[in-house]
């Protein structure tokens, strides 16, 4: 995947209504034998699914393949899901338990030189001097010192910066309070300011 493609996996901004009308109806028909149904919940969230991860594991290579287990393990779980709440959510979530299955397993940190594409810059609200680093000599170390933080401050980071989620629904969807997303968004800045220190004027 070249940066084009990953640039057109930024997804649009849509009405939040018009998009649960949409997905209760696709859920249902899911859930009612549909298969062709669940091909547009994948339309639907697959290039917000695909920033999300991304910004876990900073391997085009890797998101591709999680993205696709994700949607398989979805779809084969459909019957379980509850149509009252949100798709997404309970989709992401499926993603990132995978993904870091996934890199829990990885006996050693695979080096990003041949998967990090040049240009791509991720929307990110008061990144502030992290900024400075997203640009075409910074991006690998950025990835590099954002895959090596812990999962708890990485996820909050990555909600907060790639999903441009609110405080408050990063912690409806991680299930923590608001002062614990406020608290480990504060460290993952602190941890990667520190290890891109060099890089920052």
């Amino acid at each position: 995947m070249d940066k084009k493609s990953l640039e057109e996996n930024r997804a649009p901004k849509v009405s939040e209504e018009d998009t649960k009308q949409v997905e209760r109806r696709l859920v249902a028909a899911v859930q009612n034998g549909d298969r062709r149904a669940f091909g547009e919940l994948i339309r639907m969230h697959q290039k917000r699914l695909f920033r999300f991860i991304y910004g876990l594991t900073g391997s085009f290579d890797q998101t591709e393949d999680i993205v696709q287990e994700a949607f398989i393990k979805a779809f084969n779980a459909m019957e379980t899901f509850r149509p009252q709440y949100s798709f997404y959510p309970w989709l992401s979530t499926i993603a990132r338990n995978l993904t870091f299955n996934q890199l829990r397993r990885e006996e050693k940190k695979e080096s990003l030189d041949h998967k990090t594409e040049i240009g791509f810059d991720p929307a990110a609200p008061e990144l502030g001097p992290l900024e400075q680093v997203l640009n075409s000599e910074g991006q690998k170390r950025f990835y590099e010192a954002l895959k090596a933080l812990p999962e708890q401050y990485r996820t909050v980071f990555v909600l907060r910066h790639f999903e441009d989620m609110d405080y408050s629904q990063i912690a409806s969807q991680l299930k923590i309070p608001t002062g614990t997303v406020d608290s480990r968004l504060y460290r993952a800045r602190k941890l990667l300011l520190e290890a891109l220190k060099d890089l920052i004027e």
